[in-house]
């Protein structure tokens, strides 16, 4: 009986929530050899998502207080009654054609804001513990699978189609993991240049820097330039400011680190996606014809990113133009039809207009509610504790994690629309959230 108990009482919503974050990489893995090996329709991740969402809306209208509870039922009612208007109005144009697809659309998209809102208000009645511990060891399982997977040469190639190189080790795309991975590297950086020097944390760093350049994205190569960057300028004030005998080991690792990512920035495949030339390790033959042909291959490969994208707004933005009132409040969603069949669209990949068109300005409104409220009030009680907030460098690298989320939802998506990404923005929102209003040191968490 005395285990039992022991047992009901380990099983509470704060373990079950450590648990949900250090899952997050194995679902991803798991979510990818389904949809490789088995459909690309009904997939894990999307799966177990959805019963988070449900687990934890059901989970916070019984936990927070009463003066709260309202707002937060007024919402997921906002939420539920769009949702319910948006495929009642897929249903009236397309019937039950593709159906899942618009649904699964739903999941992805709302997932975000519907977490955002369930964790703040939960976390308004009992004091949030932070994460950064199993942010690390999350981080460690994306970044140790990258590493050995290209070690061993057993990953799935990053562009399995085009002249770019790189490896997502056994993910599923690109963008969603370099993007993690971007967002969640400012928190191990941060507690390694905070805290007692750490060889494990030190090796993390750099497997870290090493694993993102390897995906190859240039989400990976801009955000590990500013990562280094920025943690080499705040070593260094700190080893100004705490004196040679007390900081010089995360120092010098932090500058070597950075020295080691330019010097070989080139032989990464990040590098050679962008067209950096390698300074090292590049005397393999290697004929004149065969460098322009790369060369060639690499420019048209980018500038067809590029151009493809910008077509996809401008077909995106046809459609919802010449869409109907309806569609134009509820969104022209994630199906339509062509020469009879309906089809799945594709997406434009920038985040902010993907939900604007998909959702329409109902849906857009509903989404983006939340986040605009915490924005500004984050935003307030940052500046008004200007001074003292610019000097907690764990606050500088959050915000850093979350400008680098917002930069890559508009320069690649697949954030706010990517729930296994989305859901690391959130917890690093809550933990901005849980410095700037309880003061409470986190580092040492």
């Amino acid at each position: 009986m005395e285990k039992i108990k022991s047992l009901k009482n380990k099983i509470n919503f704060e373990n079950i929530f450590i648990v949900y974050i250090i899952l997050q990489p194995i679902i991803d893995i798991i979510t990818s050899l389904c949809v490789r090996n088995i459909s690309e329709e009904l997939t894990f991740g999307i799966f177990i998502r959805a019963i988070f969402i449900l687990y934890i809306v059901i989970y916070s209208i019984f936990k927070v207080n009463k003066k709260d509870k309202w707002k937060l039922l007024l919402y997921y009612a906002s939420i539920g009654l769009y949702c319910i208007a948006f495929l009642a109005n897929s249903y009236a144009k397309y019937g039950m054609a593709m159906i899942f697809t618009q649904i699964k659309g739903l999941i992805k998209t709302f997932y975000f804001p519907i977490i955002l809102a369930s964790l703040l208000m939960l976390f308004k009645e009992q004091k949030y513990l932070s994460k950064q511990k199993y942010l690390n060891i999350a981080l460690w399982i994306y970044v140790l699978t990258i590493v050995i997977c290209k070690i061993f040469s057993i990953g799935y190639p990053t562009y399995p189609f085009k002249a770019n190189t790189g490896t997502i080790g056994l993910f599923y795309a690109g963008n969603e993991i370099s993007a993690i991975i971007a967002i969640i590297a400012p928190i191990c950086f941060s507690s390694f240049i905070s805290q007692k020097f750490s060889i494990l944390k030190a090796i993390l760093c750099a497997l870290t820097v090493f694993a993102l350049l390897e995906v190859g994205t240039k989400v990976a190569f801009v955000s590990t330039i500013g990562l280094v960057l920025l943690s080499l300028i705040i070593s260094f004030i700190k080893f100004i400011t705490k004196g040679v005998k007390n900081f010089y080991k995360q120092f010098i690792t932090i500058l070597l680190i950075t020295i080691l990512t330019f010097l070989f920035v080139g032989n990464t495949s990040a590098g050679r996606n962008v067209g950096i030339t390698p300074l090292f390790f590049n005397k393999k033959t290697i004929s004149s014809n065969e460098k322009t042909h790369k060369e060639n291959s690499d420019k048209k490969s980018q500038t067809t990113l590029l151009s493809g994208r910008n077509n996809f707004f401008k077909t995106t933005s046809k459609r919802y133009n010449q869409s109907s009132i309806t569609d134009k409040l509820i969104g022209i969603g994630y199906i339509y039809p062509k020469k009879g069949v309906v089809q799945e669209s594709k997406l434009i990949e920038i985040d902010y207009f993907d939900v604007f068109f998909c959702h329409g300005i109902l849906g857009t409104l509903v989404y983006i509610a939340p986040l605009a409220i915490l924005i500004f009030i984050l935003l307030k009680k940052f500046f008004s504790n200007f001074i003292v907030n610019t000097k907690d460098n764990v606050l500088i690298f959050m915000i850093y994690s979350v400008l680098i989320g917002f930069g890559i939802a508009l320069t690649a998506g697949h954030v706010f629309t990517a729930p296994a990404v989305s859901m690391f923005l959130i917890l690093i929102i809550l933990e901005i959230f849980t410095i700037l209003y309880y003061e409470k040191d986190l580092k040492n968490e």
